[in-house]
């Protein structure tokens, strides 16, 4: 949990450095996709007209299998720099931003895991993996995709 005193922020900014364990982010690990190292963030929270700003980054290490070319994957999650403000309720002795930090990071993980950006993938015929091997096959798939007869309707 990251916490901080509401009352020791009314006369300084905290600084919250720390380690929180891969469970922190609630990903359900699998082969496809892991959370492979504690989430380490570094954050300073100041006091701003009624509330708080926290500023600063959050990281993890991510691991998995490649989106296209199933070849295995460890790539670092890192929040560009993070900015969110909680207002502060008057009866609050502690703010928790546990939640706040998980969303920003969770919004920062991509769509599939990719060995790279510019990963070539698998050869839709005989599957070899385009990034380590040319295959002999034509482009096309031996099998003609559903939405072929199509191109001969007449309009």
């Amino acid at each position: 949990m990251i916490k901080f005193s509401a009352a020791r922020l009314a006369k300084e900014p905290i600084e919250l450095d720390g380690f929180e364990p891969a469970e922190f982010l609630d990903i359900e690990p699998s082969e496809l996709l892991a959370v492979d190292a504690p989430v380490e963030y570094h954050l300073l929270a100041k006091e701003v007209s009624g509330g708080a700003l926290i500023n600063g980054t959050v990281s993890t290490v991510l691991k998995g299998l490649c989106g296209r070319c199933l070849a295995p994957v460890r790539r670092e999650l890192k929040t560009g720099e993070l900015c969110i403000f909680r207002e502060i309720e008057s009866h609050e002795e502690e703010i928790d931003i546990s939640d706040d930090v998980r969303a920003e990071l969770l919004l920062e993980m991509p769509m599939n895991l990719l060995c790279s950006d510019n990963c070539r993938g698998l050869c839709p015929v005989c599957g070899a993996n385009r990034n380590t091997t040319e295959c002999s096959c034509s482009a096309q798939p031996a099998n003609p995709g559903c939405w072929d007869a199509l191109d001969n309707l007449k309009f």
